[in-house]
């Protein structure tokens, strides 16, 4: 496909459903089945912060690790929330579901099995120190949201929602390195990468920081000095490449959105030479239209509970 004219943030959460399938640390996927099922709770309560439009509830039904729950799925994006009420029944149904919906809720029934999910506009922040989010969760999920806040800030509040013995999965945490092949310029594509990864470092959001482009490695540490102990990590890398001269899926889209925003986020960029960095967006866009670019980001996901 060629580069769009104009982008949205929904295609691309649904463009990167599949490369965060192929992603995702299936050691630490095991493992999260396997502490979810030791916790023998026949109805667990399930917390997701930053939720997008529904990727991850559609996938840990898919891949078997509920068969009934109580899901809420909050995200600070109105349109987000709107997409999750549209892109959630229509999915359930072709997997053999009952939908029905309230103004608050999605429930699907199957084989006598029921989950409730529940899709909420808040901000995350606000959320997570509503009082009655204290201690009342089995399951927290943040997928591709760690790496956007202050994470030694914000962990010890997001401990603090789990119920004794609950237990944290924390997915797609950038860790450092941005791989966009083939080479156009060894030097401008090292400045490039170093100064998009320093956007992420330098972020300020209402006033406060708010992400880390090594969000990976450090985790270790900052679940040390949160006193959370993790029960499992590992790579969960996105590997973007064309088979036969096509991109999976919608993964087109997926790479012309990276480079649509590694171009907005270095935008009049003084370090940057803007013509030369005009040129080297539409040699990227065009590589993705000949099949050619290959696209690689180190991610690490983790599975772990509160000391």
């Amino acid at each position: 496909m060629t580069a769009p004219q104009e982008y949205t943030f929904a295609r691309y959460l649904s463009s990167k459903k599949s490369v965060d399938d192929r992603g995702l640390n299936k050691n630490v996927w095991q493992a999260l089945q396997e502490a979810l099922r030791s916790r023998n709770v026949d109805r667990p309560r399930i917390l997701e912060l930053g939720s997008g439009i529904g990727t991850m509830v559609e996938r840990v039904i898919d891949w078997g690790l509920i068969d009934q729950a109580d899901y809420f799925a909050v995200d600070s994006q109105p349109d987000n929330t709107k997409e999750v009420f549209s892109r959630i029944p229509e999915w359930a149904s072709e997997r053999g579901f009952q939908v029905s919906t309230t103004k608050d809720t999605i429930r699907l029934t199957r084989k006598d099995k029921q989950t409730d999910i529940s899709p909420i506009t808040a901000d995350v922040l606000d959320f997570m120190h509503l009082p009655e989010n204290a201690g009342s969760w089995d399951l927290l999920i943040a997928n591709a949201f760690l790496d956007l806040v202050d994470v030694p800030l914000i962990l010890p509040d997001l401990l603090a929602m789990l119920k004794p013995g609950g237990i944290f999965y924390f997915t797609i945490n950038f860790d450092g390195a941005t791989i966009i092949q083939p080479e156009i310029d060894p030097d401008l594509d090292t400045l490039i990468e170093n100064l998009y990864h320093r956007t992420m470092d330098e972020r300020i959001i209402g006033g406060k920081a708010s992400g880390d482009s090594q969000t990976g490695r450090h985790f270790f540490q900052h679940a040390s000095h949160a006193g959370a102990q993790i029960l499992e990590s590992g790579a969960s890398d996105w590997v973007v490449f064309a088979r036969q001269g096509k991109y999976p899926e919608d993964e087109a889209y997926f790479l012309h959105f990276i480079v649509h925003t590694i171009g907005l986020a270095l935008h009049d960029n003084p370090e940057l030479d803007q013509k030369r960095f005009n040129s080297w967006l539409s040699q990227r866009h065009d590589q993705i239209d000949r099949g050619t670019l290959v696209y690689i980001a180190h991610q690490m996901d983790f599975l772990g509970y509160k000391i």
